[in-house]
């Protein structure tokens, strides 16, 4: 039975039982008989209280029921909030990184442009170095045949050391040794070659050779060789 229909019973309950109290001095009822009409009446009041009261406890559960769904709604709308200020945050940090990307690909891209540049330079320069390196070979090979058949003496005004250090340095450069030897005189203070006169050209390229303050000078006595070097105290 719905409250409704029991709110509606009680209210005619109410009206029969005022009818009732009109008509006891005209039906002739008892007055036993109306305290029972009257003690229903006081019953269907209670429970009219009681639908009353159950009906605020309802009231109060639905309100407390409607905070409840606002208060779940708010925090669905600041979840919600979150969430797109999250996704606004990751689009953010998703932007920048494949705009550092691009940067990135930019840069290995003017990388492989230049491995590509260095890689032909050098392609290049190797066949320079090697055409110059062929020139040289040649030009050596041509400079050892030339100054094998050189006849050279070393003379040393000390010992053979200082004559056996010109033999090993002068054969590392391709130049044959013929004799070592003793200088009449020890009073050079410098490495001196001396040449016999059509080879003062061979005399010039073993002084460029020996380098530092080798000096040469014309052969005015005879000999059978062509350079004769002497080894001085300070070459």
């Amino acid at each position: 039975m719905s409250r409704g229909f029991i709110i509606i019973l009680i209210l005619q309950l109410g009206f029969f039982i005022h009818g009732c109290t009109a008509l006891e001095y005209i039906d002739g009822s008892s007055k036993e008989e109306i305290k029972k009409f009257k003690m229903a009446g006081y019953g269907m009041r209670n429970e009219m209280e009681k639908v009353r009261a159950e009906n605020v406890n309802l009231q109060r559960q639905i309100d407390i029921l409607n905070i409840l769904g606002k208060e779940k709604q708010r925090i669905i709308e600041e979840n919600e909030n979150e969430i797109a200020g999250m996704r606004g945050e990751n689009e953010s940090k998703i932007a920048g990184m494949r705009g550092e990307n691009e940067l990135l690909n930019e840069e290995i891209k003017k990388l492989k442009s230049e491995n590509q540049r260095v890689k032909y330079e050098n392609k290049s320069l190797v066949k320079i170095l090697t055409r110059q390196k062929e020139t040289l070979s040649s030009k050596s090979h041509a400079l050892e045949k030339d100054i094998q058949g050189l006849k050279i003496k070393i003379l040393s005004i000390d010992s053979k050391n200082s004559a056996e250090k010109m033999a090993k340095k002068l054969r590392a450069i391709g130049y044959e040794i013929k004799s070592i030897s003793y200088a009449p005189r020890s009073n050079f203070l410098r490495n001196t070659v001396y040449f016999a006169p059509e080879f003062k050209d061979k005399a010039e390229q073993l002084v460029a050779s020996l380098g530092g303050k080798t000096t040469f000078k014309p052969l005015n006595w005879p000999s059978v060789f062509d350079l004769i070097i002497v080894t001085g105290e300070n070459p």
